[in-house]
């Protein structure tokens, strides 16, 4: 059997105190990471964090069916909708009176609240007058289910 050189044996030798400083450093490692989770009381707090806010989980139910258009005039402001208005519109949602809708008259998107009038007719307004009875050329095109309104302008 050939022994070793003394070159080969002091590479086998660097390479294994490498190695075992490598794993020595390694264990350290390991060591502290497990004490700093043991040590200390939990917290009284714990399991009460806040979550983040997802927008996207609260404001938009079905989102195949969602989509956002902005409140271009101040026609809706008596009913509380401001011009600029961020309106989250969903198409799978039933509208029912009193609610926002998106209708588009006479080629014309317009947000309305549905009223229903005296004589048991469905008619849209915008809070100050009647505007268009429910008829072949009004589409209702999805209910307002949100809204959102920047203060400040960003950029």
């Amino acid at each position: 059997m050939k022994g070793l050189n003394l070159m080969q044996t002091a590479s086998c030798s660097l390479f294994f105190s490498f190695l075992l400083l490598t794993i020595h450093i390694c264990s350290i490692m390991v060591i502290m990471t497990k004490v700093t989770k043991a040590t200390g009381f939990a917290s009284p707090a714990q399991g009460y964090e806040e979550q983040n806010i997802d927008l996207n989980r609260l404001l938009i139910l079905n989102p195949p069916a969602t989509y956002f258009g902005r409140l271009e005039t101040s026609d809706m402001e008596q009913l509380g909708l401001p011009c600029g208005s961020l309106l989250i519109i969903d198409r799978s949602v039933n509208p029912a009176p009193g609610c926002f809708v998106m209708i588009r008259h006479l080629g014309q998107f317009l947000c309305r609240s549905i009223i229903i009038e005296n004589n048991g007719k469905t008619a849209f307004t915008n809070g100050k007058e009647i505007l268009y009875p429910i008829s072949e050329e009004t589409e209702i095109i999805g209910t307002v289910t949100a809204s959102i309104k920047q203060y400040q302008q960003q950029g």
